[in-house]
């Protein structure tokens, strides 16, 4: 069986990928304190959410970016 992409699964993984980033960075802007610095609670909590929210920030530019070629080269 193969596997062809539409343009509504196109449509929908640049949707995904925008939908991730603008949560993402909702997440970093409501994190501000009043220096304009993010507060976490501890340094664990620190290292485990830019680590988590950078592999989604990048996992969500390739849904972008697939999304786009498939859109281009269907």
């Amino acid at each position: 069986m193969k596997f062809i992409a539409t343009h509504e699964q196109a449509c929908i993984l640049i949707a995904i990928g925008f939908a991730v980033r603008y949560i993402i960075g909702r997440r970093r802007f409501n994190r501000r304190g009043i220096t304009g610095l993010q507060v976490f609670a501890s340094y664990e909590q620190w290292w485990l959410t830019t680590r988590l929210e950078n592999l989604l920030s990048l996992l969500a530019l390739l849904a972008i970016l697939a999304g786009v070629f498939l859109l281009i080269f269907q």
